[in-house]
């Protein structure tokens, strides 16, 4: 077993903040192509859950608001959506009435009970530390009858490629066990599903997709920014040089190579009327 593969297998460390730092220069632009990586699959899947005109909706973990922006058009004037982040800056952009922006901390904060018809998250989950009593704060939040859409990752496809077995493999054990370190669940999608199992709520399913990401695009790029932010750590410890990373770094740019990203895996289910 390589050192990386012994970090990626150690245990989570509890009391770790959140990964990311929302400060970082470049944190606005990690968001951005996380959104270009998985809005269109997730939205295909609100329309699905047939949310539409008058629908209250929370969104959380909102990001730069592209989720939150579409809720707001969907659920029209006579709805209701509140984004809701640790950091809500790059949510000013949002100019809708019915379109609330507010600071909540999901591991502190209470949500307004029995208030929405659609609760929804996307890789917010599997970071916290508590996420039983996460997801039951959600469904206390559900109106009766209203849903609950997860949506959080198993990362062990990333970067899963034609180019060799082993393609960024060492990269992906190195950046990842630092995150698992810091309290971020690799297989965080799954425990969705069982949380929401024992969560006594209805038509309970769950489903995952992937994106084939194209070297260069601005896909492609979301993977870079998190190896950039995630260099200072992965060298501090010895896991992998600048000169590896470098590397890496230049072969997620070359348009000819196409990897996985992570399963994303969406789960669904509904509060009992």
């Amino acid at each position: 077993m390589t050192v990386a593969e012994n970090v990626e297998a150690a245990a989570p460390q509890s009391g770790v903040d959140y990964v990311f730092d929302p400060t970082w220069d470049q944190e606005t632009e990690r968001l951005r192509t996380n959104e270009a990586l998985w809005d269109a699959g997730t939205i295909e899947r609100l329309e699905r859950l047939g949310v539409g005109e008058g629908w209250s909706a929370l969104e959380i973990g909102a990001g730069s608001g592209s989720v939150a922006h579409w809720l707001g058009e969907r659920v029209g004037a006579t709805g209701r959506v509140m984004a809701v982040d640790l950091e809500t800056e790059r949510l000013g952009w949002i100019e809708r009435p019915h379109v609330e922006v507010a600071r909540l901390d999901l591991r502190t904060d209470e949500l307004p009970a029995e208030s929405f018809d659609l609760v929804h998250s996307r890789m917010v989950v599997q970071h916290l530390e508590d996420r039983p009593a996460a997801v039951a704060s959600m469904v206390k939040a559900l109106k009766p009858g209203g849903w609950l859409f997860l949506e959080d990752t198993d990362s062990l496809p990333l970067f899963r490629s034609a180019v060799s077995e082993d393609f960024l493999q060492d990269v992906r054990a190195a950046g990842y066990g630092l995150m698992r370190r810091s309290g971020h669940e690799p297989r965080g999608g799954h425990f969705d599903l069982r949380m929401a199992l024992d969560s006594g709520l209805e038509d309970v399913t769950a489903e995952g997709r992937t994106v084939m990401v194209r070297g260069g695009s601005d896909q492609a790029r979301h993977y870079m920014l998190w190896l950039e932010f995630m260099r200072p750590r992965i060298t501090a410890e010895g896991l992998l040089d600048d000169a590896r990373i470098d590397e890496a770094l230049r072969e997620m740019a070359d348009p000819a190579h196409h990897w996985l990203s992570q399963v994303l895996i969406s789960t669904f289910g509904r509060k009992p009327r």
